[in-house]
């Protein structure tokens, strides 16, 4: 019940900005707004599918920006070095890259048993380091062919074709997470790891899975940023961020900082939210700095709820939350 509420505060708050943006600026809503609108959803709602999972088993990740644009330029390098070849060709090596990068973050989390949140950040650094110097800052052009006019391809004449790619992304990876076994796992795993390894799971391995499956989603969602720039850069991600963004918005969903509670469905329509803001003040004239504010003031306040929801659940329990010996999501337990 908590969490189709938070859904549905997600969808009525966004109801609410866009009417408001709709009586300030009613040039808002025109064909191509509307299709920059939803082209700026895709990208973070991409990342919702590898950021929520991984937060509702305990873990996070703050590599996927850098790893997004790894697969960017993964991607452009094939695809130009090997003219004649048709794109998707590519796809795959691309997204097996991405995965393989969230395997080394594993590693480092799980095996070695370092903190999510300092060991992904380092490898953020690692893995941006390494994408700059591999191209040396330099922008790798993607011909103009079928993989760049994806993104100019829209149903209706406005919905693009890469945002209902999202929403099907979004729909299977509900359906995984609430109607399959593996699914139930990783809220078990989340929400008491001890209890999960008495139950005969193994949160480690479950953690590592989704890790993999966080750096295949960034990496794709780096690919579909590059198909609407034509561009294979280093940088093709880190404007948007929206890795942070994914982050954002599953908190706000309802997905638990913690781990063991959340949905995806809450995830993406906080993402719809954060963009439909973002883009509604910047249609209304309202300087940049302001967006950076309001998503950092969205994000306390989505921690705080958190927390008081977290304490109240305890309390109901019987547990007094100074003496839960929770660890930072992401360590091993």
């Amino acid at each position: 019940m908590f969490l189709r509420g938070k859904v549905f505060q997600m969808i009525a708050l966004t109801a609410v900005v866009l009417i408001i943006a709709a009586i300030n600026t009613p040039q808002m809503f025109n064909i191509y707004n509307i299709r920059q609108l939803l082209l700026n959803i895709t990208i973070a709602g991409i990342f919702i599918c590898g950021v929520s999972p991984l937060l509702m088993s305990g873990g996070i990740d703050f590599a996927g920006t850098a790893i997004g644009n790894c697969g960017a330029v993964a991607f452009a390098m094939l695809f130009v070095n090997n003219v004649g070849t048709p794109w998707w060709v590519w796809v795959v090596p691309a997204l097996i890259i991405g995965g393989l990068m969230g395997a080394i973050n594993a590693f480092f989390v799980i095996k070695l048993n370092m903190m999510a949140f300092i060991a992904t950040m380092a490898m953020a650094s690692i893995w941006q380091a390494l994408v700059t110097w591999l191209v040396k800052s330099v922008a790798i052009p993607i011909p103009a062919g079928p993989f760049t006019r994806l993104s100019a391809v829209f149903v209706f004449d406005t919905i693009p074709l890469f945002f209902i790619v999202m929403i099907v992304l979004v729909f299977i990876y509900s359906v995984i997470l609430i109607k399959t076994s593996f699914g139930r796992s990783v809220l078990m795993c989340g929400g008491n790891a001890s209890a999960a390894r008495l139950a005969g799971l193994k949160p480690n391995k479950v953690r590592t899975i989704l890790f993999i499956n966080s750096g295949v989603v960034a990496a794709l969602g780096g690919m579909v940023r590059a198909s609407q720039t034509r561009l294979g850069s280093h940088m093709t991600l880190s404007g948007l961020q929206p890795h942070m963004s994914a982050f954002i918005a599953s908190i706000l969903g309802g997905v638990s900082f913690f781990g063991g509670s959340g949905s995806l469905a809450g995830g993406f329509f906080g993402v719809a939210l954060i963009n439909t803001l973002s883009y509604s003040l910047l249609a209304m004239g309202v300087d940049v700095w302001v967006n950076g504010l309001i998503n950092g003031s969205l994000l306390i306040i989505a921690l705080t709820i958190d927390d008081v929801s977290r304490r109240m659940r305890m309390r109901r329990l019987g547990i007094k939350a100074g003496s839960n010996n929770l660890t930072m999501p992401g360590m091993s337990r």
